[in-house]
């Protein structure tokens, strides 16, 4: 059956490819059409207490995303000229400044003290930005570029949705470049190791051919995260090259036996075709079993990888050996001698010495073990991002101007009288590394009555069934502080 079949393949090369290169037109498309998810957080599962909270800020309060814009050193009018624009820019719900919303008339001398420590420091106001469209949303994402168009070179636009729009640029531009430097050693390895010139495109053309194959079947799953796509073409150059490689000998060992060109590559695709399935399906189980974690993305990353494997294989087993009959007068012509050199020595050398070497890898376990249960894990997105990026800038200038390197939202029933919500707010003031808690029953106080504050202002704290409390902290993002910090929030709550 297999040596019939790849009687058919090597029977027609030039049909073949033919065929293989039309079909990298919907290949293209469906790249181009794959939407790349940049949230995280978006692959947490549904019954997650924060998912669920993330719901309720989108609907109803068309807060799912927040972002924070510090204006330093300008005048009021400028912030309160720049919050109007900001209010036109699309998918903004909603934007206060609190001079802006109170009156930049009133003198911040007459705010209460911790609502003034909130919302200004020394030079510096905050101003709070709210999307109706979702964290990493496109259209949030749109809305983020639009706003910095706004502002100068003294306002500083922080939160996740910055951070987001900051990540998609930098997988935009930095992806054809690594992309490059990886086939340039890919390139250089196969040179110095195949005995032809014109061998390692072939290979590297195959291997180009089934990723983007790949990654134009990915629309059929609507979005890959950002992750993903980063790393799937890398990752499948290298899971698959092996197999083009192994191919190859095989052609080459049947070429001395048959005289027959397209012979000798029908036995070598039979021959090779059991070896390369088995490995595989291996391969490929590996990556399937990543579709059982809870946490989606390791599905959206093991249904691309194992998608990949298998239209390597049969990139290798269709496509690689037509590549090979049709330019087989170019391999020949422009050989060349192996510039690696010969290990036949050396691998004699290492069995007959067989028995020390598993003793020293035995003895290596003990300090690899040690390495591994001390190496620490981080889960902060930002520790891997560059720190010259605008978004880590802007927050940064949040933490030193208002001690805020981390925002906590807290979604309360409506019922919840203002007593409670008092102690509520005062416990929580006590938490370690809190420095900020605001509320609408915290921006009224006793000196403001509550006709004094606009309708939107009202909308960002209140819905007809909840309230909104919003938290500051001095600790940073996903560390063990802010785990413990949580954990006394969420018991005090």
């Amino acid at each position: 059956m297999i040596h019939k079949l790849a009687r058919r393949i090597t029977g027609n090369p030039k049909f073949v490819l033919f065929v293989a290169a039309l079909l990298l037109i919907p290949a293209l498309l469906g790249y181009i059409g794959t939407r790349t998810n940049y949230d995280v957080l978006s692959y947490l599962p549904e019954d997650v207490r924060s998912v669920q909270g993330e719901k309720l800020l989108e609907e109803p309060f068309q807060a799912a995303a927040t972002s924070m814009v510090v204006v330093e050193g300008m005048p009021p009018s400028y912030t309160d000229e720049l919050l109007e624009s900001i209010r036109k820019v699309p998918h903004v719900s909603n934007a206060f400044w609190l001079s802006g919303t109170l009156g930049i008339q009133v003198p911040t001398d007459m705010l209460p003290a911790k609502l003034r420590e909130s919302f200004y420091a020394g030079d510096a106001t905050l101003m709070i930005v709210q999307f109706d469209t979702a964290l990493s949303a496109d259209e949030t994402m749109d809305a983020i570029v639009e706003i910095r168009k706004l502002t100068n070179e003294k306002c500083f636009v922080a939160g996740m949705s910055a951070m987001v729009q900051d990540i998609k640029e930098l997988v935009i531009s930095e992806l054809p470049i690594y992309t490059v430097i990886a086939v340039i050693l890919m390139l250089t390895v196969l040179l110095l190791s195949f005995e032809s010139y014109v061998m390692p495109f072939l290979l590297l053309a195959n291997i180009g051919m089934a990723i983007l194959y790949n990654m134009g079947s990915n629309i059929f799953l609507g979005q890959i995260s950002y992750i993903t796509k980063a790393i799937a073409a890398i990752l499948q150059l290298g899971v698959t090259v092996d197999y083009s490689i192994f191919l190859y000998h095989r052609y080459e060992e049947e070429k001395e036996k048959n005289a027959d060109k397209r012979e000798a590559m029908a036995n070598a695709i039979t021959a090779a075709f059991t070896s390369l399935s088995g490995s595989s399906l291996t391969t490929i189980a590996g990556f399937l079993a990543l579709c059982a974690m809870r946490f989606t993305m390791g599905r959206d990353m093991g249904i691309v990888m194992a998608k990949g494997v298998v239209i390597g294989i049969v990139c290798v087993i269709v496509v690689l050996p037509c590549l090979f009959l049709v330019f087989d007068d170019a391999i020949e012509k422009y050989k060349h001698r192996s510039l690696f050199p010969d290990f036949t020595g050396f691998n004699r050398w290492l069995l007959r010495h067989r028995r020390l070497w598993i003793i020293l890898f035995l003895f290596a376990l003990v300090p690899a073990y040690y390495s591994q249960k001390n190496t620490d894990i981080y889960y902060q997105i930002s520790r891997s991002l560059p720190s010259t990026l605008p978004s880590l800038r802007s927050n940064e200038k949040l933490k030193e101007d208002f001690q805020t390197a981390t925002e906590h939202v807290v979604i309360l029933d409506r019922a919840v009288d203002n007593g409670k919500l008092g102690e509520m707010e005062d416990e929580l003031k006590a938490v370690p590394g809190i420095s900020h808690v605001v509320s609408y029953h915290s921006l009224i106080g006793s000196g403001i009555p509550d006709f004094f504050l606009p309708e939107r202002v009202r909308k960002i704290f209140l819905s007809d069934d909840y309230q909104l409390l919003m938290m500051t902290s001095d600790f940073e993002p996903a560390t063990d502080d802010t785990k413990e910090q949580l954990a006394d929030i969420q018991e005090i709550v």
